[in-house]
């Protein structure tokens, strides 16, 4: 096989893994990322001394690429398995929802609407044949098979808070790959499991530039190619890793922080409530042992906003100002005064939206340059296990 110069644009999960399976394949690979850090939307930072992601991450038992990829790079030792905890704030009240049991002691919910839930839950888990969600609403399905009662209280408030405005445009299809992804990672007891990378998944990231740059591949920072039309001249092969522009995207913001307060027992939060700023409430310490992070506790808040939202513009101590009173409303305990380290994260593309005339965008764009983006995983949501599998299929196209 001839040796390639290939270039690839953007150094997000997706672009590293292109990377490194070319440059497996003998080709001379030089990645050019326009920041000054690799990782995209597992991007790295430090609190307690310790590495963690600046959105919150996990991974599932489902997520067979990303395992492989794990043991490829000799990480398998550093995975974690841990059963989930989940909990949903509603009406003023956190209450406990991850299983069947859970469902039935919910208040807000009549005996029929849970009956209802439960068997919508099950038969998602179980059906494969997502095709036919396609140009389905999923407000509209979700409301009609578990009734409006169930719907205004659990599905509504989820779709509104990720999607804003848009949320009636979203595709049952997008809805049925979160469901079914999550109700097939269970253990024997059909408790789910969540896993995560002792030491954080920056080990990934860091793993791979490793193994390009020791395959003979460069990474390059703080570059951005404004125009492809002069790199097609230099480069044999373009992989364009960036934002699709016919693709409607939102942003994300989250605010990290650490502290000795212990506010809950679960580690995921859905707050359902429309006055609330943000849409998750993590409690990463209870997942990952607190020990890890110097005895203190570690939160996320999170929450995806158009680009067009005040928060983009709000400064970074705004923006803490108005979250953590509001988290003040949910825990009365909480004391913003013993927060010890605290961080606000912005990220301008990190989800796409996935309406009933999606298109999933091609690979090829021309002789020479090919897409690579999150807005190809279909129907499933942009993740690791799917960016390391849009990324194989990819070269596998290409080699």
């Amino acid at each position: 096989m001839d040796s390639k110069k290939v270039l690839v644009v953007g150094a997000g999960l997706g672009g590293l893994m292109t990377a490194y399976l070319m440059s497996k394949k003998k080709q001379q690979v030089t990645i050019v990322e326009k920041s000054n850090e690799i990782g995209g939307l597992l991007a790295n930072f430090k609190i307690e001394g310790k590495n963690l992601e600046k959105s919150y991450h996990h991974f599932f038992k489902t997520d067979d690429e990303l395992l492989n990829l794990i043991k490829e790079l000799a990480l398998s030792k550093k995975v974690v398995w841990k059963k989930s905890s989940v909990a949903v704030y509603s009406n003023k009240k956190m209450q406990s929802f991850l299983n069947a049991s859970d469902l039935l002691k919910f208040k807000g919910l009549g005996l029929i609407d849970k009956f209802r839930m439960g068997l919508v839950a099950l038969y998602l888990s179980y059906d494969k044949n997502w095709e036919k969600y396609k140009k389905v609403k999923a407000y509209k399905w979700m409301k009609e098979k578990v009734g409006d009662n169930a719907y205004r209280v659990i599905w509504e408030p989820l779709l509104k808070g990720k999607f804003g405005k848009d949320y009636q445009k979203i595709s049952m299809s997008w809805l049925w790959a979160r469901i079914n992804t999550r109700g097939n990672s269970k253990d024997k007891s059909g408790n789910e499991v969540l896993g995560y990378l002792d030491g954080g998944l920056i080990q990934i990231v860091e793993k791979l530039k490793e193994k390009i740059v020791k395959n003979g591949g460069k990474i390059v920072l703080n570059k951005e190619i404004s125009c492809l039309r002069q790199a097609r001249k230099e480069y044999d092969l373009i992989i364009d890793t960036r934002p699709v522009q016919k693709i409607n995207y939102i942003g994300a913001i989250t605010i990290v922080f650490s502290s000795k307060e212990n506010l809950s027992p679960y580690y995921w939060h859905n707050i359902n409530d429309p006055k609330s700023p943000f849409l998750a409430f993590i409690q990463h310490s209870n997942f990952i042992d607190k020990k890890k992070y110097n005895n203190k506790h570690i939160y996320y808040l999170g929450n995806y906003l158009d680009h067009k939202d005040k928060h983009f513009k709000m400064s970074e101590q705004e923006i803490k100002n108005e979250w953590l009173s509001y988290l003040k409303n949910i825990y009365p305990n909480f004391n913003q005064k013993k927060i010890d380290e605290i961080k606000v994260f912005k990220f301008k593309n990190a989800q796409h939206l996935v309406d009933t005339n999606y298109q999933v965008p091609k690979y090829k764009i021309n002789s020479k340059k090919y897409r690579l983006n999150f807005a190809q995983i279909y129907p499933q949501d942009r993740g690791m296990n799917f960016a390391i599998k849009e990324a194989n299929k990819l070269v596998k196209t290409l080699l």
